[in-house]
């Protein structure tokens, strides 16, 4: 019989100031937002209830599991991961939607409240995104749980919270972006979700992610965990700038850690189905609500496109943000252009 494992951090509700920011930044939750362990982690109220079960999941030999912090490639990756993992078998890839083949572990917790009536009744087609209907209606961990081998996982939660024997036994794959523009990014999934409910701007956006009041942040502890990690044998670590820089690259280094053969006319092929011009043409990674094209999760797959968007202020304040949470972290972030690390700012 499997061990149970102790929750063994700390969970807390936000301050009541830190809830104000939060809410100009997400619509429908109703119970407190949360922080988890010395990072502390924003989560959602409802994760506190569940974080043991999500804790203790059975893991298995033959899980794959890809860890991001939301934003940072995480589709991308997933669907890399599953073609290889599944001897390239693209018709069977175009048949299901992936959140079916590589479903998220956490999300009935990510679920706000108001939202899960209305999934129910598929208002504004909500059902159809993500799978959300099935996650309502049962547990997402436990459906995971039950589901025949080999499985494929998605999470957004760092190393820290989940299955403490997760690397002994099972295979992950991280993925990490540059902060800043995992931060547009994220402003403009939510935006969609929420499709002109969400009344705070991108500054309020940024006020939010900068001081880690979004959920699943801090972004830096969450990739730091990982790269502090990265020579485990179980553990691939990658960058999304360097996806954009060479992908066929990336997916000779995934394949090698996967123990696939591929050969360099698959690699071209794999590559030419996960090019962002095919990517966002594939309903079933660019998952859409129904026949409603305005919420996407494949949006421009670009480096560097925070530049557009933060203005002098912002830039001085990301500065400020990036040199205070990597002084002391061996972690750094490459630029897509020449390839070169990052400098701590």
């Amino acid at each position: 019989m499997a061990p149970w494992f102790e929750f063994p951090h700390e969970i807390r509700d936000v301050s009541a100031e830190e809830e104000k920011i939060i809410r100009k930044c997400v619509i429908g939750y109703t119970k407190p937002f949360v922080k988890c362990g010395k990072a502390g982690y924003v989560m959602p109220g409802a994760y506190r209830k569940y974080a043991e079960a999500i804790y203790n999941i059975k893991v298995r030999p033959d899980d794959v599991w890809v860890i991001t912090f939301p934003r940072s490639g995480t589709t991308w990756t997933q669907e890399m991961v599953w073609l290889l993992e599944n001897d390239l078998d693209y018709d069977a890839a175009r048949s299901s939607p992936l959140h079916e083949r590589f479903p998220m572990l956490e999300i009935t917790t990510s679920i706000p409240e108001v939202a899960f009536e209305l999934i129910k009744i598929n208002f504004m087609n909500l059902a159809d995104f993500q799978g959300l209907n099935e996650a309502v209606k049962y547990p997402s961990w436990k459906s995971i749980e039950e589901a025949p081998s080999p499985r494929f996982i998605k999470t957004h939660l760092p190393l820290s919270l989940l299955p403490p024997n997760l690397l002994d036994i099972a295979k992950v794959l991280y993925v990490a972006r540059d902060p800043r523009d995992t931060m547009v990014s994220y402003y403009y999934l939510n935006k969609m979700v929420a499709r002109g409910l969400m009344t705070g701007t991108f500054a309020h956006y940024w006020e939010a992610f900068r001081r880690d009041l979004l959920p699943w942040t801090p972004t830096i502890s969450h990739a730091n965990e990982a790269w502090e990690k990265k020579t485990h044998p179980n553990l691939h670590f990658m960058f999304y700038e360097n996806m954009l820089q060479d992908l066929p690259a990336q997916i000779r280094e995934v394949s090698k850690f996967l123990n696939k053969d591929i050969s360099e006319v698959e690699i071209e092929k794999l590559a030419d189905h996960l090019s962002f011009a095919n990517f966002k043409k594939n309903k079933n990674v660019n998952n859409t609500a129904g026949d409603n094209n305005n919420v996407q999760f494949v949006r421009k797959g670009e480096a560097g496109g925070w530049k557009s968007h933060f203005d002098a202020k912002m830039e001085v304040q990301a500065e400020e943000y990036l040199n205070k949470r990597l002084r002391g972290l061996t972690l750094t972030y490459p630029t897509y252009d020449t390839g070169e690390e990052c400098s701590r700012l």
